[in-house]
């Protein structure tokens, strides 16, 4: 049993110093010899658990879906963002995890199967249907799906251009916020002077602004 424990916590300890090795350097660049090193146990006992670079890329790969799928099973409702935008943040939760930054690059680089990627669409998709706190006029479930796929793509890669969880998940909220108020002010953002907006009814009762530019003082 004491045998058993060790080869798992070996295991484990190789699919982790991996994960860190192909989130760094990709397939092509990381070697087996840099994780043994980096997990301290010889090349022997590497070989034996994943006797090629592939084996080890695969196990990887499962570690990251695992978690993934336990995380999106539900993903936990936010006091202020509807679940589709929710899902944005709770990727860039998971991708602060070595196997899961490690995979969607190995993805990327066709160098595992694209099941990370199939198990975060299926759960989008899901709650794309369900179009939970979303604007009932206006874009409609795929849309909002489509705008879900590119931000979380570009939260992506703004974690692997070096920014920090933090600042990806503030720019996700100001994104959404903004994607989502449809009667945010021109301008408002900008600290300049505010248009003066009113709100007119359309077709189908979805309100839709009417701008005026005017200020005290301007010619009619």
């Amino acid at each position: 049993m004491a045998k058993q424990v060790r080869a798992e916590r070996t295991r484990q300890a190789l699919i982790a110093a991996a994960a860190e090795e192909f989130d760094r350097r990709g397939y092509a660049g990381t070697s087996l010899s840099a994780v043994h090193r980096g997990c301290g146990v010889t090349m022997g006992a590497l070989t034996f658990h994943f006797p090629t670079k592939a084996d080890l890329a695969a196990a990887v790969a499962e570690e990251a879906e695992t978690a993934t799928r336990e995380a999106l099973a539900g993903v936990p409702p936010d006091s202020t963002l509807p679940p589709l935008a929710a899902f944005t943040l709770a990727v860039v939760r998971l991708l602060e995890e070595a196997p899961v930054r490690a995979t969607a690059r190995l993805v990327q680089e066709r160098a595992v199967s694209p099941g990370w990627r199939a198990i975060c669409r299926t759960a989008l998709s899901d709650l794309a249907e369900q179009a939970e706190g979303l604007p009932t006029c206006g874009p409609g479930p795929q849309e909002w799906e489509l705008l879900a796929v590119y931000l979380t793509a570009g939260a992506e890669a703004a974690l692997r251009a070096g920014h920090t969880p933090g600042e990806v998940r503030a720019q996700l909220r100001r994104l959404w916020s903004l994607a989502l108020d449809g009667r945010r002010e021109p301008g408002a953002a900008m600290g300049g002077t505010r248009p003066r907006a009113a709100s007119t009814p359309a077709a189908g009762g979805c309100p839709t602004m009417t701008v005026s530019t005017s200020q005290k003082g301007d010619s009619p």
